[in-house]
């Protein structure tokens, strides 16, 4: 038999090169924006061969048309491969934008500009959609205009106008994000166009919502009483983009399933500086409560346009491996960028070399709710214990191989299920290889099928040790919890 795993706080290098080879297993999984540059399904496939776990969707610059496509086009792949690719929509929510003006605005510092809602014929004006919405703003308050690139401080507002200084000198062109740090939006988080773009989507089947700028529990009871009445029932993640959302976030962490930390207008609306506090306090949070977390937002930017990424990125995605994120997301970088397939297969590097190491151990102050959280946690400490290769999980419904993931585990976790929609849904649990098996009426034979599955599929050899729990006939009971010997 092949050596054990190493449950020192580092595997030795020729420890993780026998991982790396005989199982290419990743704890940590990967998100692609799927856009211009990757929506072929040659190329979704592709993504996929190189570590992608999930498709995220856009529908701030998706069409209803190509957003179906894609869900087709990964339904195809996944009749196809073992471990199903998930789908996630991303809803547009209450953006503030810069209105169509035509020609771009030559912004020099010092200057003094007027935002306003409709044209006043001003030579200085910048036109905002939903300036109107905008609440609680005050004299010598910032105003950050396309992603933080120029800022304007406020010198004085009135009915008709709110007047600024610029700070950075630069152009700004139509459709850009504009942003008010500290001001409150008033506008819904589910938008009339999300809801529409939601309803063509339930049409075609997804997996998960990130629910973009939510600020409270009360967002999501929204979305939740939009979906009621829905057969599709996705997985809502609380994309938290904004310091009423930073301040809300154990609220929003209960009443969702996840967090997705969108560190792009997360960084303009607190300080740059406090960001990454605030990213590892809210996995720390979701960890805490057993929600899964996704860091979102540059992970690799430099990668939209460069072959390699810098060190500093490398660092950043490593880390977020460190605080044990269920998930890392990758925007532009796959989306418009020139080299998506290389993107992720960066990230499933950097990922494996981080796993190496131990994480921070958030999940430690994991609340067990019930004997399954229980049981689940002690299948991890067990597997440690007796150095089993991995846990290999029977499950109808999903909930025991989820708990399995929370409490994040160092070996591979296979969970096996006979229902599809289960099977996509677990693509994006940390630990997690989620493959569909037709469970049989004698459930040795059932094991014995996925037995054969790990050898077949994962090059699992005979005599390598396994947990095995099987929650198949009860959500209540284990019907059992073993150590087996592959053969």
């Amino acid at each position: 038999s092949h050596d054990r795993y190493d449950y020192r706080n580092f595997y030795s290098q020729s420890d993780y090169n026998r991982i790396h080879n005989y199982l290419m297993h990743k704890r940590t999984k990967i998100i692609s924006t799927i856009g211009p540059s990757s929506k072929s399904p040659t190329l979704i496939k592709k993504l996929y061969d190189k570590g992608m776990n999930v498709v995220r969707i856009n529908m701030s610059h998706t069409s209803i048309a190509d957003m179906k496509k894609i869900v087709s086009d990964v339904k195809a792949i996944n009749k196809k491969i073992t471990s199903s690719i998930g789908v996630m929509i991303d809803t547009q929510g209450p953006e503030i934008r810069t209105a169509n003006f035509g020609k771009d605005i030559e912004l020099t510092k010092g200057d003094e500009v007027l935002l306003v809602s409709k044209s006043l014929k001003k030579k200085n004006q910048i036109i905002i959609d939903n300036l109107s919405h905008i609440r609680g703003l005050k004299t010598g308050g910032k105003i950050s205009l396309d992603n933080g690139l120029i800022d304007l401080k406020i010198i004085s507002i009135s009915k008709q106008y709110i007047k600024c200084l610029v700070l950075d000198s630069g152009k700004i062109s139509e459709k850009k994000h504009v942003n008010f740090p500290g001001a409150k939006i008033k506008l819904p988080t589910l938008t009339d166009k999300d809801k529409a773009d939601l309803n063509e989507a339930l049409k075609v089947g997804f997996d998960f919502i990130a629910l973009s700028f939510c600020r409270s529990a009360k967002d999501l009871k929204e979305l939740n009483s939009f979906l009621s009445k829905n057969k599709c029932q996705p997985t809502i993640f609380a994309k938290v983009e904004d310091q009423e959302g930073v301040k809300n976030i154990r609220e929003i962490t209960k009443n969702s399933d996840g967090l997705m930390i969108a560190r792009g207008d997360l960084g303009i609306e607190t300080d740059m500086t406090n960001l990454p506090y605030v990213q590892r306090n809210m996995v720390k949070i979701a960890s805490e409560l057993g929600k899964k977390s996704i860091v979102a937002t540059q992970l690799l930017e430099s990668m939209i346009n460069k072959p390699h990424p810098t060190r500093a990125e490398v660092s950043d995605v490593t880390n977020a491996v460190y605080e044990g994120a269920d998930a890392l997301m990758l925007s532009g970088e796959t989306s418009i960028g020139k080299h998506p397939v290389k993107c992720v297969q960066y990230l499933r590097d950097i990922s494996l070399n981080a796993e190496r190491s131990e994480t921070l151990h958030f999940e430690s102050n994991l609340k067990h709710e019930s004997d399954w959280h229980t049981l689940a946690a002690t299948s991890v400490k067990l597997a440690k214990k007796i150095k089993a290769d991995a846990i290999v999980v029977l499950t109808r419904s999903g909930f025991t191989a989820e708990l399995i993931s929370s409490a994040r585990p160092r070996v591979p976790v296979f969970a096996f299920t006979n229902n599809r929609v289960t099977q996509n849904k677990l693509s994006i649990s940390s630990s997690i290889e989620n493959v569909f098996l037709n469970f049989n009426k004698d459930h040795e034979k059932t094991i014995k099928n996925a037995f054969d599955v790990l050898k077949s599929a994962y090059k699992f050899k005979n005599k390598n040790k396994l947990i095995v729990i099987s929650g198949v006939f009860s959500d209540i009971f284990a019907d059992a919890i073993q150590i087996r010997f592959l053969k």
